[in-house]
């Protein structure tokens, strides 16, 4: 089962290989078996710090080595890819822009019931935003007003500590010391003479007052004057203990309180009523925007509808960019000049394809020569030669610059849509979008992977493909491109990988709102 995985496996293993070795740059790919992954499209409306609505839409997993639909897996009774405290990194073309928490998420179905359409319009999840915390750049250094000074170690300082060396005079002196007995020594200098400040410890001094003389105590005292003895500590200041308990007498107004209070019941009412209470939960009617989030959950497809690739992972991993900078200003204007050229192309030949049958000619009526109708069934004039097509106008123009794996080749991705157009001869061209998928090589020839063009008629025959951006959903350090394929009646996400010349597309989802 797993032999068509480990066959690509190896055949990309020994491409990255020989890249590796060309451009000297080494990267480390788990095993399949080892990696969980989770891709899918967060879209929101509005600011993405603080969106008016948003959702996730859930791709794919991939686990155990197989690519499998995040809108269906192990959906007991909620979808892998959308259990509650899933986080997901938005990224733009491998760079994490900010990390989405997963608190619930929803099955919805169409309004007339699961009856009334099979394909229903699918799971999706709602979270909070959080952005990327930024790191405090350094204060930039600035050069000093003052000029920076050295003080010298013989600077006078008296509260600075220096070493010195001994000179051998006070060696001499230590010696003799030694040799000198030790009853003629003579005890050094006190620490006090030489420094008041030193702190020191010193014993109390005793008392000067001599005990008192008994007989000069009166014999008998009176118990009103004599205070109390404190029977574990007898030595102590009856009168200078402050934490010495005493007992007061109650007031008989405060007595009656208390015992009104002690007869009362331990269950007492609330004064108020119980809605009155801030904190209470209630319960109305009424739709909600979400349970633990503030965003509202976005539905239907909005004009002003913004999209990001999400991505879910066991394990934290090394960021793997996969967008290509551009050499300069002018190397960006000439790859928008070719891309334009075979998106002109393209469309030329759907116009072609597409046109409208002319009407076949009518069967020939004779008439007798000389009268009106002959004269009106005289040839017309030759027509002029046709001309050149006229270049179809190009709006809403993107063209993105990436690098799928290392050492690959430049891929550019160019969409675009052509207004409706009116024209002089024929029926009126609906509005029509193109994507171009190209690869730019060694000699700086094009060769285009992918090129779809679509109208606004035949969205159900060909869907638009409508760029997302670059992801790698099995890390494998090859990014597949991303696209929503959009229709009429609903849309698809479909990932295609280019390997050769040609675009393949390696996954494709069940079709939902």
């Amino acid at each position: 089962m797993f032999t068509p995985r480990l066959t690509r496996s190896a055949c990309a293993a020994a491409c990255m290989a020989l890249a590796s070795a060309a451009f000297a740059q080494t990267h480390r790919v788990d095993a399949p078996e080892k990696v969980t992954r989770a891709v899918g499209v967060y879209e929101w409306t509005g600011d993405l710090a603080k969106p008016n609505a948003a959702r996730l839409v859930p791709v794919t997993v991939f686990i155990e080595g197989q690519m499998q639909d995040g809108g269906t897996y192990y959906a007991r009774p909620v979808p892998l890819a959308l259990v509650n405290g899933n986080i997901y990194s938005l990224e733009k073309a491998g760079v994490a822009q900010g990390n989405l928490t997963l608190d619930y998420a929803r099955h919805l179905v169409p309004a007339a019931g699961p009856a009334a359409d099979n394909n229903d319009i699918g799971w999706f999840g709602y979270g909070d935003y959080t952005p990327l915390r930024q790191e405090k750049k350094a204060a930039p250094l600035r050069a000093s007003a003052a000029n920076p000074e050295i003080v010298g170690s013989k600077d006078k300082d008296a509260d600075r500590p220096t070493f010195s060396k001994r000179s051998a005079d006070d060696k001499k002196g230590s010696n003799n010391r030694k040799t000198d007995d030790q009853s003629s020594v003579t005890p050094a200098t006190s620490p006090t003479d030489e420094d008041d400040e030193r702190p020191h410890m010193s014993k109390a001094p005793a008392k000067s007052s001599p005990p008192p003389d008994p007989s000069d105590t009166p014999a008998t005292t009176t118990a009103s004057n004599t205070p109390p003895v404190n029977p574990r500590h007898p030595d102590a200041d009856p009168e200078d203990d402050s934490n010495r308990p005493t007992l007061r007498r109650r007031s008989p107004k405060q007595a009656e309180e208390d015992r009104k209070k002690k007869d009362e019941s331990g269950v007492r009412a609330i004064n108020g009523s119980l809605n009155d209470d801030p904190d209470r939960p209630s319960m109305k009617r009424g739709k909600t925007g979400g349970v633990g989030t503030a965003v509202a959950q976005l539905s239907g497809v909005p004009v002003d509808l913004h999209q990001m690739v999400a991505v879910s992972d066991a394990a934290t991993r090394e960021p793997h960019p996969f967008a290509r900078s551009w050499e300069s200003p002018s190397e960006q204007a000439e790859m928008l000049a070719k891309m334009q050229q075979m998106a002109q192309q393209q469309l030329a030949d759907y116009d072609r394809t597409n046109a409208a049958a002319a009407p076949a000619p009518a069967a020939p009526v004779k008439t007798r020569p000389g009268t009106a109708a002959a004269r009106a069934r005289r040839p017309a004039a030759k027509p002029e030669a046709a001309t050149a097509p006229v270049a179809a106008v190009m709006s809403s123009e993107e063209i993105h610059a990436y690098t799928l794996s290392y050492g690959a080749l430049p891929t550019f991705v160019y969409t675009a849509i052509s207004p409706s157009v009116r024209q002089t001869a024929g029926p009126a061209l609906p509005e029509r979008y193109v994507t171009v998928v190209a690869q730019r090589l060694p000699s700086g020839e094009m060769q285009v992977a992918l090129a779809t063009v679509t109208d606004a008629d035949h969205l159900d025959r060909t869907p638009w493909f409508r760029l997302i951006d670059a992801v790698d959903p099995d890390w494998e350090h090859r990014a597949s491109l991303l696209f929503e394929l959009r229709g009429h009646s609903g849309r698809q996400f479909g990932l295609y990988r280019i390997l050769t010349a040609k675009a393949e597309q390696t996954f494709i989802t069940n079709p939902t709102e």
